[in-house]
C-alpha cells in the first residue's frame, strides 16, 4: 500500500517472558524493567500462564500490605491498576501464587486482562508489582492446523474474476498470497471464504491484513483518529476504551476461528494494520506523541494477538512497518527502527510473546527501477535511512540482537509482505528486480515470505507512475511474469544480471 504514499507525503510536506517454573523463575523481561512498580516495591510477577482451565500467576519478592493481603487486580489493556477488578487474594508473602479461572468465552474471561499485585496502603489499594498479560494464549486454542509453510514466493493476487479464474499464482509457483480484510467486512466474509479456500486448494498459504477503513464501525477505531475520519487511507485501532478493546478481541478471535481450517479455509498469518509507523497516511492516529501512539497500537495488538492465538495455536501474528528505518521522513512518521524498538520494549515489559514483523521494503525513492541499488539512503548499516530489498540484512541483523529475540530465544521471522517494482523504466529492469528480490529472500533464513505487489497493474497506480504489476491491465504478461516464475532458474538469473549490468548473485548478502 506504499504506492500512493510518496505523492501524499510530498503534498503534506508542502502544506504543513514465559517463566521456566511458575513458582521459582522470574521472567527476564520483568527483571530488566526499570520502570515497573516492582522496581521500588519488591514484588515481581514472573509468569502469567494458562494451565488447563485456569490462569496461574507466579510472583517473587515481598512488600507490606496494611491488611496482610496481596490483592490481584485484572485490568483491561487501557487501564492502570488498581483500576480493574479484584480476582484473587493471597497472604502478603514472598513467592505468592494466584490461580484464577480462565473463563474463556464467558463474561468473566481473563484471556485479555493484565494482572497486577496491589496492596493496601494508606487505606487504599496501590499497585505493588509490574503488570503482565497471559503469555501462552495458544494453550487454550480450539485448533492447531498444520501450517502451510510451503515456500517464500508470494504475490498480491488480482481478484477480478476474469484474471482470478486464470489461477496465475499457481502458474507462477507462488506459495503465499495476501488478502486485505477491513473490519467493516467482519460480518460479510463470503467472498473472502471463497478466496481463502481457493488458494489453499492450490497449495498456497494465506496472509490476512486486518485493517480499519472509513466504513469500519467506530468502536474498532481509536478515538485519536476521529478528527481525521474520511481524510486518510486507514485508521488506528482502538486501544483506548474497554469497549473498543473488547470489540477488537472479539473480531480477532472470530477471524482466527473462522479461518482455522474448519470449512472456510485456513489463514496462517495475520498482520495487524498496514505500515503502522506511517501514522498520518496508513494508520491515522493523531496522538500528539510517539509514546502515546505506541501504547495505543500495542494495546490493540496485544488483545488481537491473544484472540488469534487462543483460536489458532499455530498462527503467526505480525506488526507492520514501511521501509523507513533509522530516519522518519517527516513529522507524520515514526522511523521503523524506533517503532520496532519501542513496540518490543512495551511487549516485553508486560509479558513477552512470539510476535513477528512484516515490512514493505520498497525502493528508495519509491519509483527507482533497480532493486539492487544502494547509496547514501540505502546502506548496510543500522543508520541507513531506508531498508529496501538491497539491504534487508540491516533489518534481519537487528532482529538477531539479544533484546529482540522471542521468548524462546529464537529470531523473530520477518515477512516482506509488500514490495514491487515499476516497469515504467523498462520491463527488463522490473524483471531483473524481481529475480534479485527472490534471490535475496531465498538467501536470508530469517525472512519467511516475499509478497510482490501486484499480479496485475492497477489503473490508479499507473496514473501515479507506479506500474508494479507483472501483467498489464488487459491481463497480458510483462517480461517480469516469466522472470518471477523462473527466478530460481540459472538461465533467467543470467538474463536478469545482463539487464542489470552486474552479476546479481555477487550482490547477495546471505544471512
Amino acid at each position: 500500500m506504499k504506492r500512493f504514499k510518496r505523492i501524499a507525503s510530498l503534498a503534506l510536506a508542502l502544506t504543513l517472558l514465559v517463566a521456566v517454573s511458575l513458582t521459582t523463575t522470574i521472567s527476564a523481561e520483568a527483571k530488566s524493567s526499570k520502570t515497573t512498580a516492582a522496581a521500588s516495591t519488591g514484588v515481581v510477577i514472573g509468569g502469567v500462564l494458562i494451565q488447563g482451565a485456569d490462569v496461574v500467576i507466579a510472583t517473587s519478592g515481598a512488600v507490606a500490605s496494611e491488611d496482610g493481603v496481596y490483592h490481584l487486580i485484572a485490568s483491561d489493556a487501557n487501564q492502570v491498576a488498581p483500576a480493574g477488578i479484584e480476582v484473587a487474594q493471597a497472604a502478603a508473602a514472598s513467592g505468592a501464587t494466584f490461580t484464577v479461572p480462565l473463563g474463556k468465552d464467558t463474561a468473566n474471561s481473563m484471556l485479555f486482562k493484565k494482572f497486577t499485585v496491589c496492596v493496601l496502603k494508606g487505606g487504599a489499594l496501590t499497585a505493588a508489582s509490574n503488570s503482565m498479560y497471559i503469555t501462552n494464549p495458544e494453550a487454550c486454542a480450539t485448533a492447531a492446523p498444520a501450517r502451510m509453510d510451503f515456500g517464500k514466493k508470494g504475490i498480491l493476487p488480482a481478484l477480478e474474476k476474469e484474471i482470478a479464474d486464470l489461477n496465475q499464482p499457481a502458474d507462477l509457483g507462488v506459495k503465499q498470497v495476501n488478502l486485505n480484510i477491513p473490519l467493516s467486512k467482519i460480518n460479510s466474509l463470503a467472498g473472502y471464504d471463497y478466496s481463502v479456500r481457493k488458494y489453499n486448494s492450490l497449495g498456497m498459504q494465506v496472509n490476512v491484513i486486518i485493517l480499519a477503513d472509513v466504513n469500519t464501525p467506530v468502536e474498532y477505531i481509536s478515538p485519536y483518529a476521529y478528527d481525521g475520519l474520511g481524510a486518510h487511507n486507514y485508521y488506528g485501532l482502538n486501544g483506548s476504551t474497554s469497549e473498543g478493546l473488547a470489540a477488537l478481541a472479539s473480531a480477532a478471535s472470530y477471524l482466527a476461528k473462522h479461518y482455522s481450517g474448519i470449512g472456510n479455509g485456513q489463514v496462517d498469518n495475520f498482520i495487524i494494520g498496514n505500515e503502522v509507523n506511517a501514522w498520518w497516511l496508513w494508520n491515522y492516529m493523531n496522538c500528539g506523541s510517539n509514546d502515546v501512539f505506541m501504547n495505543e497500537y500495542t494495546n490493540a495488538f496485544r488483545v488481537m494477538y491473544n484472540g488469534i492465538k487462543s483460536e489458532n495455536a499455530n498462527a503467526n501474528v505480525y506488526c507492520c512497518i514501511d521501509h523507513q528505518w533509522a530516519k522518519a521522513e517527516a513529522s507524520y512518521y515514526i522511523s521503523g527502527k524506533e517503532f520496532v524498538t519501542k513496540f518490543n520494549n512495551i511487549i516485553k515489559s508486560q509479558g513477552n510473546v512470539d510476535w513477528r514483523l512484516a515490512v514493505h521494503p520498497y525502493n528508495a525513492p519509491l519509483y527507482a527501477p533497480c532493486a539492487w541499488q544502494t547509496g547514501k539512503n540505502v546502506s548496510h548499516n543500522q543508520s541507513t535511512p531506508y531498508v529496501t530489498i538491497a539491504n534487508i540484512d540491516v533489518l534481519t541483523d537487528f532482529m538477531c540482537t539479544a533484546d529482540m529475540l522471542s521468548p524462546t530465544g529464537a529470531v523473530r521471522s520477518v515477512k516482506c509482505s509488500e514490495t514491487g517494482y515499476t516497469s515504467v523504466d523498462g520491463e527488463n529492469l522490473q524483471a531483473a528486480s524481481l529475480v534479485y528480490a527472490y534471490l535475496v529472500v531465498e538467501n536470508n533464513q530469517y525472512i519467511d515470505g516475499l509478497v510482490i505487489s501486484r499480479e496485475m497493474d492497477h489503473i490508479g497506480d499507473i496514473a501515479q507512475g507506479m506500474v508494479s504489476g507483472i501483467t498489464n491491465v488487459d491481463g497480458s504478461h510483462k517480461m517480469g511474469y516469466d522472470f518471477y516464475k523462473n527466478a530460481a532458474d540459472p538461465n533467467y538469473i543470467a538474463q536478469a544480471s545482463a539487464a542489470a549490468g552486474v552479476d546479481l548473485t555477487t550482490l547477495i548478502t546471505p544471512r
